[in-house]
């Protein structure tokens, strides 16, 4: 019922926007290509597919699960620093990797030239990476990995939300280019998910996902998931495909696959350390 509920809204909300984008233009009306290729159109769709998410997760939670007694995470005493530090370490993590595959060669990068519409489009971008980042983390690790574990544990909870994560993005532009992007799109689930569980909240995931996709895209000039965004600088694919992600953006890089092992590592070590700091505390109280 959940995706009923995201598809009949998404679905609505776009046909909404299909009638205004038409109603600002009405030469649209001769052709659904027309109105496809509206730039207004494009981005109220998104939007409406973002909307269309929240709004179905929390009908469903609300309707079937909100008694059973599980959350979706977003209730937390610590909401703040745990959205710190997760867009901390998605700013960190994304910014090794993207270096990294520019002084291996992989990309060149020139500076974008400064418009007086390019402080919009890049505040744009960052309302649109919140957007995405509550809309999917939301939806894969507050609804998805909590119904599953209330049902069949952590483990299985946290391999379901990372492979529907992965096979969300099935549709975005070079996603199966190579094996890389499924790679590290399950890699980076897997994060997400370890980061959701161990944190005991959504606002970590949400905080690393919404830094990793603005400063890959907006910044540095990648494609996001195969999606091209305005940006301060531009990134040129170069050499091997492998190292420089090709039309998939890092996220498409061996370089990110290390890095994304890397960034699980060092969450699993970071909980584990502040789980024995919190046994030492209680041992001594």
């Amino acid at each position: 019922m959940t995706l009923v509920f995201i598809v009949v809204i998404t679905v609505i909300l776009s046909i909404v926007a299909a009638v205004i984008a038409i109603l600002k233009q009405p030469e649209l009306e001769r052709s659904m290509d027309a109105v496809a290729g509206d730039s207004f159109f494009i981005k109220a769709a998104l939007w409406a597919q973002i909307i269309g998410f929240i709004s179905g997760v929390f009908l469903s939670y609300g309707i079937f699960e909100r008694r059973k007694g599980w959350t979706l995470g977003l209730q937390s005493r610590h909401l703040a620093r745990r959205l710190g530090e997760g867009f901390v370490a998605g700013a960190l993590l994304i910014t090794v990797s993207c270096l990294s595959i520019w002084l291996l060669g992989g990309i060149n990068v020139q500076s974008n030239s400064w418009t007086e519409s390019m402080f919009a489009e890049l505040v744009g971008g960052f309302l649109l990476f919140i957007g995405v980042a509550v809309n999917e983390e939301l939806f894969a690790r507050g609804y998805l990995q909590g119904l599953v574990k209330e049902r069949f544990g952590t483990t299985v909870a946290i391999t379901i939300s990372t492979l529907v994560f992965a096979f969300l993005h099935s549709f975005n532009p070079g996603m199966w280019s190579t094996s890389m992007p499924l790679l590290n799109l399950i890699l980076a689930g897997l994060l997400f998910g370890l980061s959701r569980e161990l944190s005991k909240g959504l606002w970590m995931p949400i905080g690393m996902h919404m830094s990793w996709n603005f400063i890959q895209g907006c910044i540095f000039g990648f494609q996001v998931s195969g999606t091209p965004m305005p940006s301060i600088f531009k990134a040129e694919n170069q050499g091997n495909v492998l190292l420089s992600g090709g039309s998939f953006g890092a996220e498409g890089s061996l370089v990110t696959t290390i890095i994304l092992v890397a960034g699980i590592l060092l969450v699993l070590s970071y909980y584990g350390q502040l789980d024995r700091r919190q046994i030492y505390k209680k041992s001594l109280s």
